[in-house]
């Protein structure tokens, strides 16, 4: 995957880290902390780099925030169907696992219009199961 095209595309300086943190995103199987991202690194980036590029990840449309089980902020790459930096849209569903603590998007699961119900403005509206995930049922 061409990371560097992908940052181009998203308006994003096209640095080694970015490209590095972006593969992170893509390779990872599950949702990531901010210490997560600083372990893969070997704490060889600053805090202050690693809070700066996830913000405009985000603000970019590449990844969104999800819910976290101790409330840390935790990131997962979005469905670039559906994400842009002009719209950001990340209509699904979460699963928290009650052992493992990891986050997973539920993309499968949308979260219900409610543009029927008159006379109320929506600010927020989060779909999160908890339970068991796959890995830690079968233990």
């Amino acid at each position: 995957m061409d990371y560097k095209t992908i940052l181009s595309q998203h308006g994003l300086s096209q640095t080694k880290f970015r490209s590095d943190l972006l593969n992170l995103f893509y390779t990872s199987k599950k949702s990531l902390l901010i210490e997560d991202v600083l372990n893969y690194f070997e704490n060889s980036i600053d805090k202050v780099t690693v809070y700066r590029s996830l913000d405009s990840f985000e603000q970019k449309g590449l990844i969104h925030k999800v819910p976290d089980k101790r409330n840390l902020k935790r990131y997962a790459l979005c469905n670039h169907q559906e994400c842009s930096s002009a719209s950001h849209n990340d209509n699904h569903g979460h699963f928290i696992c009650f052992a493992c603590e990891q986050t997973f998007c539920l993309d499968q699961i949308k979260t219900p219009d409610l543009s029927s119900l008159k006379g109320y403005y929506i600010k927020n509206l989060k779909l999160t199961l908890e339970g068991y995930c796959n890995d830690c049922n079968s233990q």
